[in-house]
């Protein structure tokens, strides 16, 4: 087995909180549109504090780099739906 296979992988969001974390303002910029474009079931509030964290270390400029923020916060709230009704669901077939 080769040191990359050997490797564990780890969820996205997990992924995508460390690169924000070492991001430059053009690398921001990169991960913000794979963020807007990419499906993310969990870990909104990290990937969201970490975007706040690095935002402020960059500048103002990049708070104007998209609507990151309003794409991550419209995921979580699907995500959240999604988890409701697959509960709700869960109850009515064990009830």
């Amino acid at each position: 087995m080769t040191e990359q296979t050997a490797k564990q992988r780890r969820p996205f969001h997990e992924s995508i909180v460390d690169a924000i974390r070492r991001a430059s303002y053009s690398d921001m910029r990169c991960l913000g549109k794979l963020i807007q474009e990419t499906k993310i079931p969990k870990g909104h509030d990290a990937i969201i504090a970490a975007w706040n964290d690095r935002n402020e270390e960059l500048s103002r400029e990049m708070r104007e780099a998209g609507d990151v923020y309003g794409d991550l916060f419209e995921q979580k709230q699907e995500a959240e739906e999604k988890e409701r009704a697959k509960k709700q669901q869960n109850e009515v077939a064990t009830t």
